[in-house]
């Protein structure tokens, strides 16, 4: 903003944020629980600064938060968890309503001061475990067939379409994976709610315990139904305090939040949230994503912005589109020419999510993010089995001799396959080097991390991939000191969004309409990982994309 305006626009911004603590403190009252369910926030890292904002206002005592079906990835568990954490510490006490937690509502929760579960709920702790599905015999009986090439002995993406069981690779990497993440959650529990590893291998061999079972093994602290939380905060508080709903709240905080960050004309960190397939920008849906039409001018709008002194990039992605990765990271590292780029990576930061990081100065990851998959695939789906069926035939006429390498009605010929790994292993080295730059590390160190094998944060630390464990207030932290901002400054949340689309295709090609009704009606069972709906979308395209989907439960 001009500077000018700007100083005549700051006695109205001051009034207008002096009305807005008003009307805050008057829904607030003198002594209120701020009330939110989980299961219907849009984005997580926002709701969690809104509440600890509302939790630090005067009169606020108490926090109850109602789960409900969340199904949060364990990185935003662990940020939520931390702020929790934070918000107890400034003495308002945190309840968790939850009808049947599992696995990760007893992770969220064992940062709360109480879980309380219905008489007729149940609990299940069924510890972490993967589940890989593989696919290919019923895209055989279709007469579909997908003809994929991997960069990386890990980059085991073609084996969910073509195998029955598991690579050793990929096996090997997902056992890792499981591991990890399960100790996280133990480590998690016996912390938060004081339990011995004895006590919880007790628990865990019984699965789904009763409430009562559950109050008894010390998974949860109150069997109770909703309507008696009023009576559980006022013997936790020793006084009575009116709900509020923080969902109400939440459109108030932010224009207040924005006006005092305006009014106060302080430096500025600014937190680009980036999530979704990376992709160009022209494939159809409607579906969060990263792509370079949207991206690039933001990014470069803050690189402009005088009042933005360092930029923390907040990734949730497992990857896309080699191409439009490798635009996105020349954009990042101008960006960081600038000024300083630190990366937080979210629940799924790996193969294009890493890629367009690796300029970062600092990267930092949940203890359960999943990270890494540096390596690349790509392919087509061979549809002329299936079309045959059909009773439709096609016939290439015309055009140079490798004029049918991305037709989908054959798979790729030798001299194709050749040409086609060629351009992938190209893509790979590309990728490697632009980590290996940004890591300030040699070839040779990045390559045994990389090979597309997935990682989860402590494994990702170790090797070098990431420089700390820690959430989006780590990287914050870490943007303030290369920025140098010793003194008062603010956050700005700046979000990406797509532009409204239309899914008018599955398949490639003219028969889509014809074959996408047979592997939808596949889907429920067949689970298609988002790798796979990337290469019906783009085939032929060198992709950075994870190779797997992990059913992480």
């Amino acid at each position: 903003m001009n500077p000018l305006l700007l100083s005549l626009a700051r006695p109205f911004s001051h009034l207008t944020a002096w009305a807005g603590r008003r009307a805050l403190r008057a829904a607030l009252g003198e002594s209120s629980v701020l009330e939110l369910r989980l299961d219907g926030i849009v984005d997580p890292l926002l709701a969690l600064n809104h509440l600890e904002f509302a939790a630090s206002r005067p009169g606020v005592h108490g926090v109850l938060l109602q789960l409900g079906a969340f199904g949060w990835g364990w990185a935003t568990l662990h940020e939520w968890r931390v702020g929790l954490q934070r918000i107890r510490e400034k003495g308002v006490s945190v309840v968790v309503y939850a009808e049947s937690p599992g696995n990760a509502g007893l992770y969220l929760s064992s940062a709360a001061d109480r879980l309380v579960v219905p008489p007729m709920g149940e609990v299940s702790l069924l510890g972490v475990g993967g589940q890989l599905r593989f696919f290919g015999p019923a895209l055989e009986r279709l007469g579909l067939e997908f003809d994929v090439v991997s960069a990386g002995a890990y980059k085991s993406l073609g084996e969910s379409f073509t195998r029955r069981v598991a690579s050793a690779e990929n096996r090997e990497a997902t056992e890792l994976l499981v591991k990890e993440l399960q100790a996280e959650l133990l480590s998690a529990l016996s912390l938060g709610r004081g339990l011995t590893e004895t006590q919880l291998e007790e628990a865990l061999s019984i699965g789904v315990l009763s409430p009562s079972e559950a109050l008894q093994a010390g998974l949860i602290d109150e069997v109770a139904y909703e309507n008696e939380l009023d009576g559980l905060f006022e013997k936790l508080l020793g006084k009575k305090c009116k709900r509020v709903d923080l969902g109400r709240l939440s459109k108030p905080i932010d224009l207040l939040r924005r006006v005092e960050r305006h009014s106060g004309g302080l430096p500025e960190v600014a937190v680009l949230h980036l999530r979704g397939n990376i992709t160009m920008g022209s494939e159809p849906g409607g579906r969060q994503r990263i792509a370079p039409p949207e991206v690039i001018p933001a990014i470069r709008a803050l690189k402009e912005d005088p009042r933005v002194q360092a930029i923390v990039l907040a990734v949730d992605s497992p990857g896309g589109s080699v191409l439009a990765s490798d635009l996105i990271w020349k954009e990042v590292q101008l960006l960081d020419q600038v000024k300083p780029v630190v990366a937080y990576f979210g629940n799924v930061s790996a193969s294009g999510g890493y890629y367009i990081s690796a300029p970062a100065r600092d990267i930092y990851a949940c203890p359960g993010t999943i990270t890494g998959s540096i390596g690349v695939v790509g392919g087509k789906l061979v549809t002329g089995a299936a079309t045959a069926k059909l009773g439709i035939y096609s016939e290439a006429v015309g055009g140079g001799p490798m004029m049918g390498i991305y037709r989908s009605e054959q798979p790729f010929d030798p001299k194709q396959r050749a040409r086609f790994r060629a351009r992938l292993q190209l893509a790979y080295t590309g990728f490697v080097q632009r980590v290996a730059e940004g890591r300030k590390r040699s070839i040779e160190e990045v390559e045994s991390m990389a090979q597309g094998r997935v990682w989860a944060g402590a494994s990702a630390l170790e090797g070098g991939l990431v420089d700390g464990l820690g959430g989006l207030t780590q990287a914050l932290g870490k943007a303030r000191e290369l920025a140098k901002l010793h003194g008062p400054w603010s956050r700005r949340d700046t979000l990406v969004k797509p532009p409204a689309r239309i899914w008018t295709q599955f398949l490639p090609g003219g028969i889509a309409a014809l074959l996408a009704p047979q592997v939808r009606l596949l889907q429920p069972w067949l689970s298609l990982p988002p790798a796979a709906e990337l290469l019906l979308e783009a085939p032929g395209q060198a992709l950075a994309v994870m190779p797997v989907e992990v059913d992480l439960s």
